[in-house]
């Protein structure tokens, strides 16, 4: 019931926030003449962190991972109408929180955890894996989208070449991690990419901090991408120790906070844990304030859940 309850409330309310944040902006943009300027501008706002959205609103809809992650735990412990329904309304904030951005970071991140899904299934319990594979098929288009608004593609050539760099940004980070190791500066040792949300809103207070963007790091000079993996930020600040450290104290944390949950509620962190440790290939996404600020709120969930709502169960027995 606990679950049920937070998944309703939660996605309803990222849901809302959304359409809030959507009319923000319409309502602050202008000049824009067609989808593609409108969409590439939004991209651009982001990329040099002079973002349409303001952080009160940024940070809130950063909920949406967290949301879709209890939605998919709800489904997941009962498949009825209400979750089904409330698991689609979670993955379309996520694709309209992309869109803020022409971003693709959270679709991917919906794509990552239901393969994950599934092949817990397949292997556990022993599920076929056509139907659910076209299924994530079909999601996964939904990534690419945000792109194609803001790069404005309109031939069957230009759709190929689509594809061609989706295949190439899959792989890219094995080129540009190793680029990276060649010209590594010396550690920060402040965390200053590991933890950039924080960083950032640090930044926003003291004046003698520089705020980051998640785009700062120059490019690979073979493909041109800058997806170094979780590693390289990681060892940009704190050399290859931090590597083995840190990865295991987020983990720690994780394994905490879903053994002193229930069952559904700690599905749903292992979800999100398990979002985190596939996308790791590319970068660590809690780099991005949404998810951090998704991860925190699932630890409050179970913190909350274990203080007081086994509190009063055992009151009432």
């Amino acid at each position: 019931m606990f679950l049920r309850k937070s998944t309703i409330s939660s996605v309803y309310i990222s849901f809302f926030l959304q359409l809030f944040t959507w009319f923000y902006i319409i309502a602050n943009t202008k000049n824009f003449h067609n989808a593609k300027e409108f969409f590439f501008g939004l991209r651009m706002a982001s990329v040099h962190l002079k973002s349409i959205v303001p952080i009160w609103l940024s940070y809130p809809n950063g909920l949406c991972f967290a949301s879709f992650c209890l939605a998919l735990a709800l489904f997941r412990c009962k498949k009825t109408n209400l979750s089904i329904f409330l698991l689609a309304i979670s993955v379309l904030t996520i694709f309209l929180n992309d869109l803020q951005t022409s971003a693709r970071a959270g679709m991917a991140f919906v794509v990552f955890v239901f393969l994950v899904s599934l092949i817990w299934d397949w292997r556990v319990n022993g599920r076929k894996l056509l139907p659910p594979l076209i299924a994530i098929f079909g999601v996964s288009i939904f990534t690419q989208l945000p792109k194609v608004l803001r790069d404005g593609y309109q031939s069957l050539d230009q759709f190929f070449g689509l594809f061609e760099g989706v295949l190439r940004y899959c792989f890219a980070y094995l080129n540009a991690l190793s680029e990276l190791l060649q010209r590594l500066p010396e550690p920060n040792w402040i965390g200053q990419r590991s933890f950039l949300p924080i960083f950032n809103l640090f930044a926003r207070l003291d004046s003698s901090l520089t705020r980051s963007a998640i785009h700062s790091i120059e490019n690979s000079n073979v493909w041109g991408y800058n997806n170094y993996t979780m590693s390289g930020e990681i060892i940009r600040d704190f050399s290859y120790v931090g590597c083995l450290i840190l990865p295991f104290l987020i983990s720690s944390l994780v394994i905490l906070f879903a053994s002193i949950s229930s069952g559904p509620l700690g599905i749903s962190i292992t979800l999100f844990f398990s979002g985190w440790i596939t996308y790791a290939c590319i970068t660590n996404i809690l780099m991005l304030g949404g998810f951090l600020v998704s991860l925190i709120f699932l630890f409050g969930l179970a913190l909350f859940e274990r203080v007081y709502i086994r509190q009063d169960l055992s009151m009432l027995s």
